[in-house]
């Protein structure tokens, strides 16, 4: 049976999920003078994408029947269409985070077919063109730039246009679904494995609320700092994202935890890189390309170890901050990150169980802090000035290496994890 409308269902539903979930909220810095900065667990970015990535979770988890799947996503995009017409609101985070979560989950569940190889790449794809994008699209999409627009009064703000892009998008996913549903492009169901749910449904819970918790701690980390203080501060929290995505790989049964360590070596290579901005919609083709290419390419040749390789070089490259190599930084960044990033992830599907592959890709909005960050006064100025190519700061050497060998270990990870049966004894699925 011919795949074609589900599959770009999948990708045009998990580009619209990750990218509602990723953009950030005007409101994200507002100025707060209490300490305990309780406001980030409530009202911001990160509460949003945790929220988003934990209805996400729950929905695949839960929720089995095909149309009950199909009607969530149906209710998912039409309430994301509402928000596209605000201006903005406050209110405007739960039910923007709701609907993404939801649309990913129940796209999700859809996938639980024999076709599920297919059809899991197929999400992978746009949601992780949808998280690459995120920022790009935003900044282009932004009166002010929008890394300088959280610090604008929000009364200084001029009104924002109805979102077109966004309606669009959500108006072409709404009739990709209803044809695929019409047609039963999706093929028959298979019926979801009892076993092991309990712990899909645990560290899918577990990881984005960890997240928000780094999140906050961060935050509550550079703003009690005295500002007095001429020293640096560090912060180190964020390696326990280490243990976190491991324990829960490893719990995970069979092969399922895969996708999650490839998602782990995502985020820490990406959390100390910036955003690629091209200022035009040409611009944003690259990344876009780059992350399609890695995903045919992981789905042709599937080497989970290969993707690690290339995002280890993205970390390691990140020491090369001084001119003139600093380019090769930026070409790291702008080429290679979104297509390892997308080939690891990619070669690790099929998950036999759908909630696995939506919990990596959820995570990457959900944890955006760095493994290490440096702060204070002089934490990005370094006194003195490097004669070479390398980096003169004892902070990006330290950010460098943590990145490093995160990646390493989520390399060791895979290949133990790759020495599991790919499915039960006697199943018939697809191998890995």
């Amino acid at each position: 049976m011919n795949r074609t409308v589900a599959v770009i269902l999948l990708v045009l539903g998990g580009f619209a999920a990750t990218l509602a979930l990723a953009s950030p909220m005007a409101e994200n810095f507002a100025i707060v003078t209490d300490s305990s900065r309780v406001d980030v667990l409530l009202h911001s970015t990160a509460a949003g994408a945790t929220l988003g990535a934990i209805t996400a979770a729950v929905t695949v988890v839960l929720v089995r029947r095909r149309l009950t799947l199909a009607s969530i996503a149906a209710l998912g995009l039409v309430l994301l269409a509402v928000v596209s017409f605000t201006d903005s609101a406050p209110w405007e985070l739960y039910p923007r985070s709701l609907a993404a979560g939801a649309l990913l989950g129940s796209l999700a569940g859809l996938c639980n077919t024999r076709e599920r190889l297919t059809l899991q790449t197929a999400l992978a794809a746009g949601a992780l063109g949808g998280i690459v994008l995120a920022d790009p699209i935003g900044e282009y999409q932004s009166a002010p730039p929008r890394r300088y627009a959280d610090y604008f009064p929000t009364d200084d703000l001029p009104a924002s246009p109805p979102d077109m892009f966004m309606l669009i998008l959500l108006a072409s996913t709404a009739i990709a679904l209803l044809i695929a549903i019409r047609r039963d492009d999706f093929g028959p169901a298979e019926r979801s494995e009892q076993n092991g749910r309990s712990r899909l449904l645990a560290v899918g819970v577990a990881v984005p609320v960890v997240g928000l918790l780094l999140e906050w701690s961060l935050v509550r980390a550079t703003h009690t700092m005295d500002s007095d203080a001429l020293g640096q501060g560090q912060w180190m929290l964020g390696l326990t994202m280490i243990p976190l995505f491991v324990a829960g790989a490893v719990w995970l049964p069979r092969r399922q935890g895969m996708v999650l360590l490839a998602a782990l070596a995502f985020i820490a290579t990406a959390s100390g890189n910036d955003a690629w901005s091209g200022g035009s919609w040409f611009a944003l083709v690259i990344p876009a390309a780059m992350v399609a290419l890695g995903v045919m390419a992981g789905r042709r040749w599937p080497r989970p170890l290969l993707g690690i390789a290339a995002l280890a070089v993205v970390a390691a490259s990140a020491a090369f901050d001084e001119p003139p190599w600093d380019n090769l930084r930026i070409g790291a960044v702008v080429l290679l990150l979104p297509l390892a990033a997308a080939y690891t992830i990619a070669a690790c599907l099929p998950s036999t169980e759908a909630p696995a592959t939506t919990i990596a890709l959820a995570a990457p909005t959900a944890i955006t802090v760095p493994l290490v960050a440096q702060f204070g006064w002089t934490a990005y100025t370094p006194l003195t000035s490097s004669h070479t190519a390398l980096s003169s700061t004892a902070g990006q050497w330290t950010t460098t290496g943590a990145t490093l060998c995160t990646v390493v270990v989520a390399g060791i990870a895979i290949a133990w994890i790759q020495r599991r049966p790919a499915v039960l004894p006697g199943a018939t699925e697809e191998t890995i």
